[in-house]
This record gives structure tokens, C-alpha cells and sequence, in this order.
């Protein structure tokens, strides 16, 4: 496999990866925001109508006490009676009496507050009452006898605490992952462009790949040359033996020149 085309496929790989791993994590991010939701729900402090209910704080600040009108009650403190589970259907919410003390038995003030509620869960709740925790403790909440049927009030923080946090955090993962290994698949897809042959030197074209002829097809191929350079000039004669020159058109010496005989 050429260099290209194995970084083509690399390309394609990771671009895969990107995408399903990320839309796969903000998936996950966004269930495990609703869980969260859930389990700030649940664990509310919960206290019965009509009963003193203690409860313990472990941090100061502001808590919302909800009218509960569907849910549970596990593991209550104080002296009251009631039923574990409760689902209150009629139409309207409650207006119950309430009074939190501190540990120094100091009543609190209890502002009112609303704009929050929840149902998730199995839990139906929405914001009564705003209190400010200044000493951590076990608190004494009072609700006071609602006629009709039963409900609770819870006690705790924000329901969405940490949810927005996951939620917004799964949303940018699929976004991410989109965009990453959208990029990732195109530039995988994308046809290599052929590369340029390197030019090659100009050479004059052969016949039967031996070269130009040097003689017609059919006669014998010149001689070799001596190496001579430049046009050949009239041959040169040797000297006579007797040492006269004499020209090379002229008789031999001792030889006349006579007219032709007729007998």
C-alpha cells in the first residue's frame, strides 16, 4: 500500500472514531444528567404534615422548601405517624403552616419563594418557602395539619444542580464530534492528485530502437574513417628518382611528342 493511501485510510479510521466516540459520550453526558436530576430529588429531607420532624444540616446557605405532593418518606425522625407513600390529586397546593428552629431553638425566617418545582422520579414538588442556614446542626421543622389529603414537605437545593453542567457538556461533545470527524472523513474521501511525471532529456527518435542509419538499406556501411578532418586535396606524388621535377601531364624523359603515323 502506496504512503497516500495508507494515510487516506488512517484519516478515514480516526474520522470514525471521532464521530461515534463523541456522539457516544454526549449521549451518555446527557442520560447521566437526567440520573443527576434524579438523585437530587431523592435526596431531599422529607417531614409529614402535622408532625415535628428533625433535621439535620451539614453545611449552611440557602435551602428551598418544597410542598411534596407525590412521594415517599423513609426513615423519619421525630414523633410522627404517617404512611410511607403519599400522591395528592386534588387541584390547587396546599398553604400549611411552617416553623423551622434552630439548634439554639431560635425560629428562623421562612421567606417566600417560587419559580422551582420538579417530577421526576416518582417526586412531584414545588418551591414554598426560601430559608437561610447559618448554623449547621440538627434543625426542628413544624408542619401544621392541612385538611385533605396527605403530602410532605421537602427540604433541600436546587433540583438541577449540576444537571445544566451535563447536559451542556454532552450537547458540545456531539457537536464536536460532528464537526472533528466530519473534517476528518473529507479529507479521508478526497482523491490523491497524480503527480507530475519528472521530465526526460530531449533524444533524437530511433528506428527499431539501433539508432539512424548511416547507409541506404541494402548497402554495405561506409569504411571507417582515418580521423581526418576537412575536405581531401589532389594526391601528392612522389618525386622522380633522377630528381628533375616534371609535371605530372608531361611525358617521361627522353620521349618526344610526334604526330601520329598513317601508313
Amino acid at each position: 500500500m502506496s504512503e497516500r493511501g495508507g494515510r487516506r485510510r488512517w484519516l478515514l479510521v480516526s474520522g470514525v472514531i471521532v464521530l461515534i466516540g463523541f456522539i457516544v459520550l454526549g449521549v451518555g453526558l446527557w442520560f447521566a444528567a437526567d440520573a443527576r436530576y434524579d438523585d437530587n430529588v431523592a435526596a431531599f429531607a422529607r417531614a409529614p404534615v402535622g408532625c415535628e420532624t428533625t433535621l439535620e444540616f451539614d453545611r449552611s446557605g440557602e435551602f428551598v422548601l418544597y410542598i411534596e405532593t407525590t412521594g415517599q418518606i423513609d426513615g423519619l425522625d421525630g414523633n410522627c405517624d404517617l404512611t410511607d407513600r403519599y400522591d395528592r390529586s386534588a387541584t390547587g397546593l396546599p398553604q400549611p403552616e411552617l416553623t423551622l428552629r434552630d439548634p439554639a431553638g431560635e425560629e428562623l425566617v421562612l421567606d417566600s419563594t417560587g419559580g422551582v418545582d420538579y417530577d421526576t422520579g416518582g417526586f412531584v414538588g414545588t418551591a414554598y418557602r426560601l430559608v437561610d442556614i447559618v448554623e449547621e446542626g440538627d434543625h426542628v421543622l413544624v408542619v401544621g395539619g392541612v385538611d385533605g389529603e396527605a403530602f410532605a414537605m421537602s427540604i433541600g437545593g436546587d433540583p438541577r444542580r449540576g444537571v445544566t453542567l451535563l447536559r451542556s457538556g454532552g450537547f458540545a461533545a456531539v457537536i464536536v464530534g460532528l464537526i472533528g470527524g466530519g473534517i476528518l472523513l473529507v479529507l479521508g474521501s478526497r482523491r490523491a492528485t497524480p503527480q507530475a511525471a519528472a521530465p526526460t532529456p530531449w533524444q533524437p527518435a530511433t528506428l527499431d530502437g539501433r539508432g539512424w542509419p548511416t547507409s541506404p538499406p541494402g548497402f554495405p556501411a561506409p569504411p571507417p574513417t582515418t580521423g581526418a578532418l576537412g575536405p581531401a586535396g589532389p594526391p601528392r606524388l612522389a618525386p622522380p628518382a633522377s630528381g628533375v621535377p616534371v609535371r605530372p601531364d608531361s611525358p617521361p624523359p627522353g620521349a618526344r611528342w610526334a604526330p601520329p603515323r598513317h601508313d
